[in-house]
């Protein structure tokens, strides 16, 4: 039987880019096609961003593709002020990164990819009085990191960012944007994907426990709470060749579907 590679093989950084960038670029341009793949993607909105290490560099999506024709190449780069930092005929969503910019100041040690959606699963969520509850283990690792903040129209006013900073605090790295959407954020794409992953999975759970007029089964709160730390102490994935093992099973997927998203 062939064998299947359980870690990740980057391809070659081309000339005259760092090997931090092409790494975030091939990093992101998989979240990117992986959304599309999950049909969470609203045709061209919606956003994600992610750091380029060691620098206040950040990349994003070009403003009127869809998310099957994100690559690594054709990410646009931005400083945190929105500021393109190429000579590329690349519109951005201003809405969009006037959210992101706010997180990436605010937490620059902790938050380094941030995603935003209009899923309609997680909107439904966004959409009722009812918050967050922790239905299934994997949503234990959400449990006392989720904000919540109230809808004041499309993100247009710089001033909103103080509010949705505080809604987030200081560790919480997922926020409902109250009749809006999901947005979640991590030290790298995976975790940002993976937390967008569990909420909107643990969502549907709760809506269909919500719906079905039975009695709810609760986790103990100290249950959840050792959950989460087994989740966010890695020993959730012990055994494991990585931290994350869905990434590489991921890359395989997108492979096979479009080996051209890491050019």
């Amino acid at each position: 039987m062939e064998a299947i590679d359980l870690k990740i093989t980057y391809p070659k950084t081309p000339d005259r880019m760092s090997n931090e960038e092409w790494t975030a670029r091939v990093d992101l341009a998989a979240v990117y096609r992986l959304t599309n793949y999950y049909g969470w993607t609203s045709v061209v909105y919606n956003h994600i961003t992610l750091r380029i290490p060691g620098t206040d560099t950040f990349l994003i999506n070009p403003f009127g593709l869809r998310y099957d024709e994100i690559r690594a190449s054709n990410l646009v780069r931005l400083d945190l002020d929105g500021n393109k930092l190429d000579d590329i005929d690349a519109p951005i969503n201003k809405a969009g990164y006037n959210i992101h910019s706010a997180i990436h100041a605010a937490r620059k040690d902790d938050l380094h990819c941030v995603m935003h959606t209009h899923e309609p699963i997680s909107q439904t969520m966004c959409s009722i009085e009812e918050k967050f509850v922790p239905m299934v283990q994997e949503a234990c690792q959400l449990y006392e990191r989720v904000g919540y903040h109230d809808f004041e129209g499309i993100v247009l006013d710089s001033s909103e960012k103080e509010r949705m900073i505080k809604a987030l605090g200081k560790k919480n790295h997922t926020l409902v944007l109250k009749n809006h959407g999901l947005l979640t954020a991590g030290p790298s794409a995976i975790w940002a994907f993976v937390r967008h992953q569990i909420f909107i999975r643990n969502s549907d759970i709760q809506l269909r426990a919500l719906s079905s007029g039975a009695k709810l089964s609760q986790i103990p709160i100290d249950v959840i709470k050792h959950t989460r730390e087994q989740f966010e102490g890695g020993s959730a994935q012990a055994g494991a060749a990585v931290r994350h093992p869905e990434w590489p099973a991921f890359w395989r997927l997108l492979d096979k579907l479009d080996p051209d998203w890491k050019t």
